[in-house]
């Protein structure tokens, strides 16, 4: 069954595939069978903020080690404030939300003002040492935090430049964003795959601190149109998104009824001048989740 399995997304997806003007990488497991099919599966791919997965991983090992506390609360100033996505950058300075308020901001609406306050207080080499130590990766780097991107993509130093240059859709074309696979935030299907499928199994950290992490990838609010545009109303999954200029990421667990699976799916190089990259990265990532599924499940 493995291996018809196999057979039958190989001819379904090559095709998808083979003309998309763009890289894709593809990385999917049958958490029952252990199954696995991937498209340059050891390629490195940008993440944008699919990285967030591993910055959660990192905040809970420092939480089992008694080095934070989830309920500690913390202050928003106008000073920690990110552009791009989530809420907190909207909203009032002085708010005081929880470190667990801050990690689900951070996972559920891709909080960039979040994810930077979570970072500095983890700090960028341990969560380093996490992804090498921990979750065993080798190709795997989490470098910049999203200030670092978002400035590097406007080409500007400050807010006030980049969001002026933002508003005028000024794109830094071949900054290190975009450029460098080596200091930047990046992985590869199968690094991607692993790290999924050791939360679903509860082998990293511990089995409390996996089922919440998917908990909360469970409420996921962004992406909607990628991995679960078109499964049958009521499929669980549990993913993280990522998107900027030429990118369209989704990574996830997919829970049926016939069993669970871990499917990722990294675009990197779109065309973000002339395209309407978004809709385009988010059909594919769609049409290849609708196939496995319906391979998966016995439908076609």
């Amino acid at each position: 069954m493995s291996s018809e399995l196999i057979e039958r997304l190989e001819r379904e997806l090559v095709e998808l595939v083979r003309s998309f003007p763009a890289k894709v990488g593809v990385g999917f497991k049958d958490l029952k069978t252990g199954a696995e099919y991937y498209i340059n599966g050891r390629e490195r791919f940008l993440t944008a903020s699919v990285f967030k997965v591993f910055v959660l991983v990192e905040l809970y090992n420092q939480v089992i080690k008694g080095e934070l506390d989830l309920r500690t609360r913390y202050r928003i100033s106008e000073g920690v404030k990110v552009l791009g996505s989530g809420i907190l950058k909207e909203l009032d300075e002085g708010l005081q939300p929880t470190l667990r308020d801050l990690a689900k901001l951070m996972m559920i609406l891709s909080d960039n003002t979040a994810t930077d306050m979570i970072m500095e207080l983890l700090g960028r080499e341990e969560i380093s040492r996490t992804v090498r130590e921990v979750l065993g990766l080798r190709e795997t780097r989490v470098c910049l935090i999203t200030r670092e991107i978002l400035l590097d993509i406007a080409g500007a130093d400050d807010w006030e430049t980049a969001k002026k240059n933002f508003e005028e859709r000024k794109i830094n074309k071949g900054g290190r964003w975009e450029t460098n696979l080596e200091y930047n935030d990046v992985t590869t299907p199968v690094e991607m795959v692993r790290t999924l499928e050791l939360l679903y199994r509860g082998e990293v950290l511990i089995p409390e601190a996996c089922r919440e992490i998917l908990e909360i990838m469970k409420a996921c609010q962004t992406g909607e149109a990628r991995i679960k545009r078109y499964l049958p109303h009521g499929v669980k999954v549990a993913h993280k998104t990522g998107t900027i200029p030429g990118v369209v990421n989704d990574a996830g667990i997919v829970f049926t009824e016939k069993g669970d699976y871990v499917l990722v799916v990294f675009i990197n190089g779109l065309d973000y001048e002339k395209l309407q990259f978004i809709p385009l990265g988010e059909e594919l990532i769609a049409q290849i989740s609708k196939k496995v599924y319906d391979v998966y499940t016995g439908l076609t």
